[in-house]
Order: C-alpha cells, then sequence, then structure tokens
C-alpha cells in the first residue's frame, strides 16, 4: 500500500497519543495540547493500528511500532 502523510501526536515520554492522516491535497497543520509533541511523516495505512500502541523515538524522530 502506498503511504500517506500522517501526524503523529505523542508526549513527553514518546507514547502516541494520536495519529491524524488529512485528505489527499489538503493543507493542513495538527497542533498537540500541553505536553504534546507532532511529528509529521509517511506511513502505510496498514501500519496504523500496530503504531498507535508504539512509540516516537524522539532522538531519532522515527516511529517505533509495539513489536519492536
Amino acid at each position: 500500500m502506498a503511504k500517506q502523510r500522517a501526524f503523529v501526536v505523542y508526549d513527553e515520554v514518546g507514547r502516541i497519543v494520536s495519529i491524524g492522516r488529512p485528505s489527499e491535497g489538503v493543507a493542513a497543520v495538527k497542533l498537540g495540547g500541553e505536553g504534546q509533541s507532532v511529528l509529521e511523516t509517511e506511513i502505510d495505512e496498514d501500519e496504523v493500528n500496530a503504531l498507535m500502541n508504539g512509540y516516537v523515538d524522539i532522538q531519532r524522530r522515527a516511529i517505533v511500532p509495539e513489536s519492536s
């Protein structure tokens, strides 16, 4: 499956709070709440469920799935 632009909201320790995927061609900016940050990335549609239980490696700016 093709990769799609996504906004991953995570907390101070890297736990993923939410994943937002804007429609194709839409100019969108995702804002995190207090104590949260946002990583804009591209992910496969079929990876979303595994990533929701994963975390963000803040130093590498990478998403680590649950199984890793």
